[in-house]
C-alpha cells in the first residue's frame, strides 16, 4: 500500500523504538497517523491490533471512517460496524477500543497499540499497568502514545521518559504548522481568537497549565517547598480518599500555630487491599507527634469501618445534613482556594520565600508527587452548549485527577471545630499511631 507521510509523521514512523510518545497540536495530521500506523503493522504480520481512546464513542467519531477509507479494498475480509473492527484477509484485526470499559481491554495478546489522545484518559496509571500493560507481552508489541496536551499530567510524564532515556521510550513535540495541508494563515486566525495558554496547548502541543483548573490560585514557585522535620509541637492530621480500581490517597498535613498547612507525606496507591494500605497508613505515621485526627469521605461508612478494624480510626468530614453534594464539594473547594491566596502582610518562619510582600497558609512538600500533579490537573467539567439552561448551572469538577484533592477538601471542612483529643479504645491503647494529648 502506498503511504504518503508529511515530515514529522516520517520521523516518528522510520524511529525503532518500541514505546513511541507524540505530544502534536490540534490538526497535526496525528489520527491519520494513528490509522495508517495499525494498518501498515496489521497487513505486515498477523495479530489483533488496537486503537484506544478516552471512550468508544470519541474512537467510532475519529477513527472509523478514515480506517474504512485507508484500508485498500483489495485487502479487507469484512467489517464489523458494531464491534468497530475491520478484519484483512491475511487474518489480522483492527479494533477501536474505548478505556472507559477496562474490562473489555482485558486478556487479549495484541501485536500493536496506539493509545489515541492519551491525555484525556482517566486513571491512566492504573489501565496502563494492569490492563493494557499486559496485553503486549506475549509478542513484545510495540505502542504508540499520542495526544494533544492537557496540562502536566500522566501524558506530561510519559513525554518526559521519552526525553530523558535512551531504552524503549522515544517522545517528539510537533505542532499544528508542521502539517504542511493547513494552511497557516487559518492556525495564525486561531492564534488572535485564543487566549495564550489555549493556543499554546491546542495548537503548539505545549505544555501549559490546563484551563478550566479549579485551583487556578496553585503555583509551584509559591506553594511548593522543601521538607524540614514537622515540629513535635504541631497538630498533624490525616485526610483519606477511599479507591479500588482508583487510587486510595492519604496526606498527612501539619498546622502550625499559625494555622498554616503543610502537606508533608503522601500515600497514593491503586489496585491495593485495605490490609496493605492500612499497613503503609500505619507505618507512616509512626513517631509523627500530636496526630489529632483523620478524616474521610462521610459516604465511605463500609472503608471506615475497615480502616477502624486495622487500627485507623477515621471521622466522616462535616457534611450537613441534606447538603447537595455539589454544594458540599464546591464549599470544600473555596476552603482550600481561600488557604492558597497570598495574604498581604502574612509571613510563614518555616519557609524560605522571597516572592514579595505576603504569603498563603497552604504549602506542600515537593516531595508529594502525586499532590502536585493534581493541583495542577483537577479542572471544572466543561458544560454543553448544546442546551441554553447548561451555561447557567453552576460549576462541577471533573471526576479526574481528583483523589488527593477529595481528602484534602475532607480536612478544609472539618478540622476546625473537632475535638482536639483523640481517645482510643481500652483494647487499643497500645497502638502507636495516636497519643494521648
Amino acid at each position: 500500500m502506498q503511504i504518503n507521510l508529511s515530515k514529522w509523521q516520517t520521523k516518528v514512523w522510520d524511529d525503532p523504538h518500541r514505546f513511541r510518545v507524540v505530544c502534536a497540536g490540534r490538526r497535526s495530521g496525528k489520527s491519520v497517523f494513528a490509522e495508517l500506523t495499525v494498518i501498515d503493522w496489521a497487513s505486515r504480520e498477523v495479530g489483533t491490533y488496537w486503537i484506544v481512546a478516552p471512550t468508544y464513542r470519541q474512537a467510532k467519531q475519529i477513527h472509523w471512517k478514515g480506517l474504512q477509507s485507508y484500508v485498500p479494498q483489495a485487502i479487507i475480509d469484512k467489517k464489523n460496524e458494531v464491534e468497530l473492527s475491520i478484519t484483512l484477509k491475511n487474518g489480522s484485526v483492527i479494533e477501536l477500543k474505548g478505556a472507559e470499559n477496562p474490562d473489555a481491554l482485558r486478556g487479549v495478546k495484541l501485536r500493536g497499540l496506539v493509545v489515541d489522545e492519551i491525555a484525556s484518559i482517566r486513571n491512566w496509571d492504573w489501565l496502563w499497568s494492569e490492563v493494557l500493560r499486559p496485553t503486549l507481552t506475549d509478542y513484545q508489541a510495540p505502542v504508540i502514545f499520542i495526544s494533544t496536551p492537557k496540562g502536566y499530567n500522566h501524558f506530561y510524564d510519559l513525554y518526559q521518559i521519552g526525553q530523558a532515556t535512551d531504552g524503549l521510550y522515544k517522545s517528539w513535540r510537533f505542532t499544528s504548522y508542521d502539517n504542511p495541508y493547513i494552511a497557516e494563515e487559518e492556525i495564525d486566525a486561531q492564534k488572535k481568537e485564543l487566549t495564550e495558554d489555549t493556543f499554546a496547548q491546542e495548537f503548539m502541543a505545549d505544555f501549559r497549565k490546563y484551563t478550566g483548573l479549579v485551583y487556578k490560585g496553585f503555583d509551584r514557585q509559591v506553594h511548593v517547598i522543601e521538607p524540614f522535620d514537622i515540629p513535635q509541637e504541631w497538630q498533624i492530621y490525616r485526610a483519606i480518599d477511599f479507591g479500588s480500581t482508583n487510587p486510595t490517597a492519604c496526606l498527612w498535613i501539619g498546622v502550625d500555630g499559625d494555622d498554616n498547612w503543610f502537606i508533608y507525606q503522601e500515600h497514593y496507591e491503586t489496585g491495593q487491599t485495605i490490609d496493605y494500605h492500612a499497613g503503609i497508613i500505619n507505618a507512616k505515621t509512626i513517631n509523627m507527634g500530636r496526630l489529632i485526627s483523620t478524616f474521610g469521605d462521610p459516604s465511605g461508612a463500609q472503608w471506615i469501618n475497615e480502616f477502624a478494624q486495622r487500627g485507623i480510626y477515621i471521622t466522616p468530614a462535616n457534611k450537613e445534613t441534606g447538603t447537595n453534594q455539589n454544594n458540599w464539594v464546591r464549599f470544600g473547594i473555596e476552603k482550600v482556594s481561600e488557604a492558597l491566596k497570598k495574604i498581604p502582610g502574612h509571613a510563614v518562619p518555616s519557609v524560605r520565600y522571597a516572592g514579595g510582600d505576603g504569603m498563603p497558609r497552604l504549602f506542600v512538600f515537593n516531595t508529594c508527587a502525586n499532590v502536585i500533579r493534581e493541583f495542577e490537573t483537577y479542572r471544572w467539567k466543561e458544560k454543553s452548549v448544546t442546551q441554553a439552561q447548561d451555561l447557567n448551572e453552576p460549576d462541577v469538577p471533573e471526576k479526574a485527577n481528583d483523589h488527593a484533592m477529595d481528602a484534602l477538601r475532607y480536612f478544609a471542612v472539618s478540622y476546625k471545630g473537632k475535638e482536639q483529643k483523640y481517645i482510643p479504645p481500652l483494647d487499643d491503647i497500645s497502638n502507636k499511631n495516636w497519643s494521648l494529648n
